[in-house]
């Protein structure tokens, strides 16, 4: 199998006295790729504009303590990351009452979007999304995770068409609330991007619309990934792993995303 930076076969572990269905599942693991889809946290990484940027400071250093530790500040928001119902539901739960398997291994389809040409405070028609289906071959079905590819990596610092400053926090395209009504229907685990904050269109820090937080997704209990970079690497088909951190009332959680694929 082919590798690359964001792939790589997964390590076979010897497991005494494993059951045969733990066998078989590290059978299986060890022909399939694994794929980070997950931003570098660190100082000066790209935010939604209402949140403080990251921060990390040394309190421990090998050389005046013999090891290294350092605090890490940063909002729940924060590059890859899940926003729970409880964010804008209040009546919804919150990322440590939200199941720890509702992101584990879920299967995943990718609507590839990233020739389309949208742009800041564009938003992305149910046509569009009909349109990548047919060109990435699947059909959604309820529990799978919808991952919308903007391309929109490509604005991040290092990518292709990189923008000073923030730029990619506070422009994106979104998701119109027919093509959000639509996901939400297809009763789906979860919707992701690599965008700042996935069906909200932004441009210039004016939000456009935002009809999957408010209406569509979180308050029908479908969690909201956002973030996510290096799409373009990743079938349109796979399965979806992360794990958010149990904050006890939180509004959502970084996460350490990663797809599997054949």
């Amino acid at each position: 199998m082919a590798r690359s930076e964001s792939c790589c076969q997964h390590p076979t572990v010897a497991t005494p006295r494993a059951s045969s269905s733990q066998t078989t599942l590290r059978a299986a693991l060890s022909d399939l790729c694994v794929h980070d889809v997950s931003p570098t946290l660190e100082p000066g990484m790209p935010i939604w504009p209402m949140y403080d940027s990251i921060s990390i400071h040394p309190q421990l250093t090998h050389a005046e303590h013999g090891g290294a530790a350092n605090q890490l500040v940063l909002s729940e928001h924060t590059g890859a990351h899940v926003d729970a119902p409880f964010h804008f539901d209040p009546d919804g739960p919150s990322i440590d009452q939200v199941p720890v398997d509702a992101l584990l291994l879920r299967p995943y389809k990718k609507y590839d979007l990233s020739e389309d040409g949208h742009g800041p405070g564009d938003l992305v028609g149910l046509e569009r999304l009909k349109a990548a289906e047919s060109r990435g071959g699947f059909t959604l079905e309820a529990g799978d995770v919808a991952i919308v590819d903007f391309g929109w990596d490509r604005y991040y610092p290092g990518g292709s068409e990189e923008r000073d400053g923030n730029w990619w926090g506070r422009n994106e395209p979104g998701l119109s609330e027919e093509a959000c009504r639509y996901l939400a229907e297809s009763q789906v685990a979860a919707v992701a991007s690599d965008t700042a904050a996935c069906d909200v269109a932004e441009k210039d820090g004016e939000i456009v619309a935002g009809h999957g937080h408010v209406s569509e997704f979180l308050p029908r209990g479908i969690l909201i990934v956002e973030g996510l970079k290096r799409l373009a690497t990743v079938p349109s088909t796979g399965l979806f792993l992360a794990l958010p951190l149990k904050i006890k009332g939180g509004t959502g959680s970084p996460l350490r995303v990663v797809l599997i694929t054949d």
